[in-house]
């Protein structure tokens, strides 16, 4: 039978996993962050902290120093304690941020910290290459100075032979980069942090306040499906980013942690405005406090596109939807548009079988066979009619500042159709119809006449750069249920009318088309022959021979 022994060991952590806990791919900023945190977790109630960062290109040194409440002779120890932490719900909680951070910056550094009311300093110090000769985990120096200032408080952190060069930039981005790791905190007062010579200042955002007045900026607080409460702001930028610089920023206990994280939406060009910030104060993150921890239930409440947060998202994505289509909207398409309806309500002149839905009277007219009428076809008897089925009116010229008119194309100009005896104005808008599922809307009123709106949250017009043609078809397909439902005939006539008008309008573009390539021949020829004349007169006024 075998015989089994039980034996105690030693599981002290090698000397090399002081400096490798380093080695977990900071950034100079991240790492600096790890070292702020410290510092807001030790600010001192009622009183604003000041954080001091320092880096010195000459002597190689990066210090970071605040003014809160210190540490005492015990936490002090504990404070160069690998895992050590009594903190709770606050910023550092896993005893790993100051060492990881220092000795990812620097092979040496040294912790000075005191209280107010004590008299005392404690120093300690790390120093790699010493650690890595003769370091003892349950044996490491701790210095005690005393006769300090008993009215100071606060821990400074100096760390030197650095892992990084500081080039003349790295302040700058530094200082950008905490401005918005710590934008809560220094937005309402309680830190303030400065590198080398200047604050940190959170960079303002440039929100569109249609959304939500007077700054932009809805506020909310909202309780997910764990009863856990999530906190923050929501709104869109008037102009969105091109480098994927739109989302949520994302905060834990005060402290950034995602910048432009998409949560309850997915990322897509129309969603390039949705901005804010929001608390997950109560999900777990890595003990790097880069990431949270996506496998926590907590985390996928969050990301689950079923869920709370996912829905309450919805209005503000269309909002995003349906700006973005607003800005592809310009004058440029505009200006195509009207020229569009031009052809459309020109067409509609040019088409004989359209008359009827006009004048309710013109069908008994062609009816008559007899007395002056006697003999005629249907067609002639219609053309002696001289009512308009279509009528445009173009509006007063106005003059600009230089008194002088603007050009012909540039005449607003109002277009009336006939239909059943009435004459209604059209009308044509890109508007949001808060719906995915019709493409256009129309309004009528015998008073304000035909508006037509094109639904720009219509899945098809994002996935098209013609929205002109969205609109043009839409046009002809509004008159021509107008002129089917005020006549009372069958709505199988309404897709033959569009179709009529859309193909006669069709061939006026074409027909303006080609005017337009022959005006241009012309022009060129033009300008050929008068650049030939003014050469010959260019060489008789300076007496040379010419040969013919």
């Amino acid at each position: 039978m075998a015989n089994i022994q039980t034996k105690e060991i030693n599981i002290l952590p090698d000397r090399s996993l002081m400096p490798k806990i380093g080695q977990t791919g900071y950034s100079v900023s991240q790492a600096v962050s790890e070292l702020v945190d410290n510092s807001i977790d030790a600010r001192e109630d009622g009183k604003a902290l000041t954080v001091e960062i320092s880096l010195d290109a000459d002597k190689g040194v990066l210090e970071v120093s605040d003014d809160g409440v210190g540490m005492d002779e015990q936490t002090a120890a504990n404070s160069i304690k690998l895992a050590h932490s009594a903190k709770k719900n606050k910023l550092g909680e896993f005893g790993l941020g100051l060492k990881t951070a220092a000795t990812s910056l620097g092979k040496k550094f040294q912790i000075i910290t005191t209280q107010k009311g004590s008299d005392k300093e404690y120093i300690l110090e790390y120093d790699e290459e010493k650690w890595l000769k003769s370091g003892d985990w349950t044996k490491h120096e701790m210095k005690i100075k005393s006769g300090v200032d008993k009215r100071r408080s606060g821990t400074t952190i100096h760390i030197k032979d650095l892992h990084f060069s500081i080039y003349p930039n790295l302040p700058g981005n530094i200082k950008k980069d905490l401005a918005t790791r710590f934008a809560p905190f220094i937005e309402n007062g309680e830190v303030k942090i400065r590198v080398n010579t200047k604050w940190c200042e959170p960079e303002p955002l440039s929100l569109k306040t249609e959304y939500h007045a007077p700054d932009g900026k809805e506020l909310f607080r909202l309780k997910l499906e764990s009863g856990n409460e999530v906190w923050g702001w929501r709104g869109l930028l008037k102009k969105g980013s091109d480098k994927g610089e739109y989302g949520f920023r994302v905060f834990r206990r005060g402290r950034l942690v995602i910048q432009f994280a998409k949560l309850g939406f997915n990322p897509h060009p129309e969603a390039r405005q949705i901005t804010g910030e929001i608390h997950l104060d109560h999900v777990p993150v890595t003990h790097n406090k880069r990431e949270f921890i996506q496998e926590s239930p907590l985390y996928q409440e969050i990301v689950n596109e079923e869920g709370i947060f996912w829905n309450f998202m919805r209005e503000l994505v269309r909002e995003a939807r349906t700006s973005m289509r607003k800005t592809q909207i310009d004058q440029g398409i505009i200006d195509k548009l009207e020229a569009q309806k031009d052809s459309i309500m020109k067409a509609i002149k040019k088409i004989p079988q359209l008359r009827e839905y006009a004048f309710p009277d013109l069908k008994e007219k062609m009816k008559i066979k007899e007395g002056e009428h006697e003999g005629m076809a249907d067609l002639e008897i219609e053309k002696r009619d001289p009512r308009e089925v279509v009528t445009i009116e173009e509006e007063p010229i106005p003059q600009n500042e230089n008194g002088r008119k603007p050009k012909k194309s540039h005449i607003k100009k109002t277009y009336f159709i006939t239909v059943n005896g009435k004459r209604f104005k059209v009308d044509h808008s890109f508007v949001d119809l808060k719906t995915d599922d019709v493409l256009k809307d129309k309004n009528v009123d015998e008073e304000t006449g035909i508006h037509v709106f094109t639904n720009i949250s219509f899945p098809g017009f994002a996935n098209t750069k013609d929205h002109v043609f969205y609109g043009a078809w839409n046009i002809a397909e509004a008159i021509a249920e107008v002129m089917v439902e005020r006549n009372k005939r069958s709505p199988e006539e309404v897709l033959k009318i569009r179709d009529l008008i859309l193909k006669r309008s069709a061939e006026i573009i074409r027909e303006l088309d080609e005017v337009e390539k022959e005006k241009k021949v012309a022009e060129r020829l033009k300008r050929e022959y008068e650049e030939k004349i003014a050469k010959i007169k260019e060489i008789e006024e300076k007496n040379v021979d010419i040969k013919v």
